[in-house]
């Protein structure tokens, strides 16, 4: 006879005692068996936490992570504040004509000249409401140059040497529109104005005006500044009477340019 083949123990440390221990033990816990090596997905895993897309960076996608794309110049979610106040200086192209006066003789006409870079300037404030509507005010003053020409059948046109100064104070309230992005922000206005002008001691004279504009802000890197570049467009309802000519004039309109920085006031939001 062949030795007989040693069977495994049935007693508590044999594998079916152990089996029949485990199983106790976890019916006791509430639970199910699990074992830790096997997959997620397969059953009897121990369940657990998954790495959450916040901490891998994004969902997993065929098992490898998706790349995150940090947010170029027009992904939005960039900041913007409560309120803002700054200065700015510019310049303006101006489209004034005062007319012309004529004799038999000769024909004198006088135009406005373009306002140079610093001869417009002043301070502008915002408040805004939400993330995207705000209103404003403004104010500005301009020299603005008047060059007056004479044209003669026989000398031709002649340029005075002397030309007329005019200096303006205006104010401006607007209702802005603006969108937020991650590296700038760009904008619109929609107000109405009032200029209030004078030459040499002459009369003031006054005139209200429709104002239309835009531009962009770009903030200053961990500094509660911002960087404007603003254009606006004005178109007065008046001509100033006392400088006109006997015939023609229209009432004036100025394309303004400026660039200003803007400080930021209140808490930033994101």
């Amino acid at each position: 006879m062949g030795r007989r083949r040693p069977t495994a123990p049935v007693g508590p440390f044999g594998p079916v005692g152990l089996a029949a221990f485990l199983f106790v033990a976890v019916s006791a816990a509430g639970g199910e068996p699990c074992f830790p090596e096997a997959p997620p997905s397969a059953p009897g895993a121990c369940p657990g936490e998954s790495p959450s897309a916040d901490a891998a960076g994004s969902a997993p996608v065929g098992g490898q992570p998706t790349p995150v794309r940090a947010g170029p110049v027009f992904t939005p979610g960039g900041g913007w504040s409560r309120a803002e106040v700054g200065l700015l200086i510019g310049s303006q192209r101006v489209n004034e004509d005062l007319g012309f006066s004529t004799n038999i003789f000769q024909t004198v006409s006088a135009a406005a000249q373009d306002v140079g870079f610093g001869e417009h300037y002043g301070a502008r404030g915002s408040v805004f409401f939400n993330r995207y509507l705000g209103v404003e005010g403004a104010f500005t003053r301009t020299r603005t140059s008047f060059e007056f020409s004479i044209s003669d059948e026989e000398a031709g046109v002649n340029i005075l040497a002397e030309s007329l100064v005019r200096s303006s104070t205006e104010f401006a309230g607007a209702l802005v529109g603006q969108f937020p992005l991650s590296a700038m922000t760009p904008y619109a206005a929609l107000g109405y104005g009032s200029g209030n002008a004078s030459v040499g001691d002459g009369e003031d004279f006054r005139s209200g005006a429709f104002v239309l504009g835009g531009g962009v802000k770009v903030p200053f890197p961990q500094l509660p500044f911002l960087l404007t570049l603003d254009f606006r467009f004005f178109r007065y309802r008046e001509a100033n009477a006392a400088l006109q000519l006997a015939e023609g004039g229209r009432p004036p309109s100025a394309t303004v340019l400026t660039v200003g920085v803007m400080f930021r006031l209140g808490p930033s939001s994101s």
